[in-house]
């Protein structure tokens, strides 16, 4: 259960009403659940708010409050139940899950997004979901991420929850926390990671290109060793794979299809010379910007497929994988905006376009074709 200062801390001072904290008191009492006396609700207020702040009168406050609040047991004592509205009135107020005991098994959010940055590539997500107004802040103050929320309709009409948020930084260990907390508080079905990356060039990449990462790997775990007067490394990767259902669906995209041209005439600035398609193999990750085409083929001695490389989606897949039940399964699609060795600028605004634009897309049209509903 959150913390009753969690649920308080969630919604500014002026929307703490009696009615409010009494609402927030009987959650983190279970009462959605087990019903509990007005002494017990009373006794949990002064302990938290002290005993000036506490209404006066539960009894006749619950019956007020008849909408959110039933008796369970008329005793006596006194037993009271928070009701599904009410549940939910607190729900809206806060913007928090709130899950109760029997709900710890089950996802709270369909759709979970995970951005390194702002701009260009949570900006692209913005636009690609409806725009600014379709989203809504959600969440704590006491977390350190700036929590969104918006829906969206599947092509077969079903609606969607979606909840994003951005790194504090870049890398693999900001992007392994925002993704963790993230799950911790909306447990989504699907965790997507959205934004650019460096491509290789084998497989004939064009800017755009979207890389999905199967597996995700951290290059830079391993063992550096000197032997006979030369440095080496010696890798010892824990590479982390997608949901073989995931996988399978992702495969017809692989070619230059209908989707990516319908996202080409979307796009009004500079369009690269080749139709977009998607890469599906090994994304190395670290915390380390290359520009150094060397670098590139060191890495390639171990993974010879490697079809780009990037600084954040091995900590959100460790995060997943890691993550307590349920589990959401996972993805990251991001999309090329440089060879690592030739760096430039000036396609990151279009590959984050094309990551978000198509993650969307691809959600819309096979959300029914991944789960077993």
């Amino acid at each position: 259960m959150d913390e009753f200062a969690t649920v308080l801390a969630a919604v500014r001072p002026k929307q703490r009403t009696d009615q409010y904290n009494i609402l927030a008191a009987l959650y983190c009492l279970g009462a959605a659940k087990t019903p509990v006396t007005t002494r017990v609700v009373q006794d949990f207020l002064e302990l938290h708010l002290g005993k000036t702040q506490v209404p006066v009168n539960l009894n006749a406050r619950f019956r007020t409050y008849s909408t959110f609040v039933r008796v369970a047991d008329k005793g006596p004592p006194l037993r009271w139940t928070l009701s599904p509205p009410g549940l939910e009135k607190i729900r809206t107020l806060s913007g928090l899950p709130l899950p109760t005991d029997h709900l710890l098994d089950d996802y709270l959010t369909d759709v979970g997004v995970v951005c390194a940055l702002e701009y260009p590539e949570f900006a692209a997500v913005i636009e690609a979901s409806g725009g600014s107004a379709a989203w809504q802040p959600v969440g704590s103050a006491r977390f350190p991420h700036v929590y969104r929320a918006c829906e969206i309709k599947t092509d077969r009409g079903k609606p969607l929850k979606v909840v994003g948020t951005t790194s504090t930084s870049m890398g693999l260990t900001a992007s392994s926390i925002v993704t963790t907390q993230l799950i911790m508080q909306f447990r989504p079905r699907l965790v997507v990671m959205i934004g650019i990356a460096a491509g290789t060039r084998q497989g004939n990449k064009e800017f755009g290109d979207v890389l999905v990462a199967d597996p995700s790997i951290d290059y830079n775990s391993g063992k550096v060793v000197f032997a006979g007067g030369i440095r080496d490394f010696l890798p010892d990767p824990y590479p982390i794979g997608l949901n073989a259902r995931l996988r399978s669906v992702l495969q017809k995209y692989r070619g230059v299809n209908d989707v990516f041209r319908e996202i080409r005439s979307g796009w009004t600035g500079r369009l690269p010379t080749l139709g977009n398609r998607v890469h599906i193999g090994p994304l190395g990750a670290a915390d380390q910007v290359i520009d150094d085409e060397s670098r590139i083929i060191e890495i390639q001695r171990n993974w010879r497929k490697l079809i780009g490389v990037e600084m954040e989606t091995y900590g959100v897949y460790r995060a997943c994988h890691e993550s307590p039940e349920p589990k959401p399964r996972f993805v990251s699609m991001k999309s090329v905006c440089d060879f690592a060795a030739e760096k430039s600028d000036s396609w990151q605004d279009y590959a984050a376009y094309v990551a978000a634009q198509f993650a969307f897309r691809f959600i819309k049209i096979e959300w029914e074709s991944l789960w077993n509903t």
